[in-house]
């Protein structure tokens, strides 16, 4: 929490580094990763002309809005630019195809191999999601692909489809997807990690009513979604 500020001056104001806007609607959402919540904002305009970056056009009137009142006194805005971030969103990368074309006769390659690396990956993401805070579970994500990404050969879409067809015929032996989007993503992220192919991990939200989502994603596909679910969310984060 921000302590010694005084609420009624003129800014500027960022927002936390640790903080993430998506803009739904007239509605402004922020996932603060530090605590693992998302707070709405029921109009956007209200911020506009008050934090550094804003997407929406705005002029400050004082004293200032209560909601940057409230805002600036659960950290989620900084007035130190060096602990903060513009309040740009994520741009949207509408998905088009999806990798999660099942074909009832494939059987899975790379035999008990590919049931080991599927099992290492799972119980990596589980302890992962028990043990860390999101932020650090993306950090993490993160500082591997910055790591990794720039080595890699250009994208293979056959090697992807083909890892991500045995992840889905394994999975079942581990876990249920239905509702598990953190679980599912992580263990597909950690088991493709193994084969060298490094995607993108999007978090997304919608609102009335509000419902937060996460999925894997390279360019224009999907490796464990459809493209109609994932339309109806507006990215939020991009790793």
């Amino acid at each position: 929490m921000e302590t010694g500020d005084d609420p009624d001056d003129d800014g500027p104001y960022w927002l936390a580094a640790h903080v993430y806007l998506g803009l739904c609607d007239r509605h402004a959402v922020l996932m603060d990763l530090r605590r693992d919540r998302y707070h709405a904002v029921q109009s956007a305009e209200a911020l506009a002309g008050w934090v550094q970056g804003w997407p929406l056009p705005g002029t400050r009137r004082r004293p200032a809005p209560r909601i940057v009142r409230r805002l600036l006194a659960h950290g989620l805005l900084v007035r130190d630019a060096r602990r903060g971030r513009l309040a740009i969103p994520v741009p949207p990368r509408e998905p088009s195809h999806t990798l999660l074309e099942f074909d009832f006769g494939m059987r899975p390659t790379g035999g008990v191999r590919a049931a080991a690396d599927l099992a290492r990956a799972w119980m990596a993401a589980r302890l992962s999601l028990t043990l860390s805070s999101m932020q650090t579970v993306v950090a993490r994500v993160g500082a591997r692909c910055a790591a990794r990404r720039p080595s890699c050969a250009a994208w293979d879409r056959d090697k992807s489809h083909e890892l991500v067809m045995t992840f889905a015929h394994l999975r079942p032996l581990f876990y249920t997807a239905r509702d598990a989007c953190l679980l599912d993503s992580l263990t597909l992220l950690n088991f493709l990690a193994l084969h060298d192919v490094y995607p993108e991990w999007v978090f997304g939200v919608r609102t009335a009513p509000f419902h937060a989502h996460c999925w894997v994603q390279q360019e224009a596909v999907l490796y464990n979604d459809m493209p109609d679910r994932v339309r109806q969310y507006t990215p939020i984060l991009r790793i």
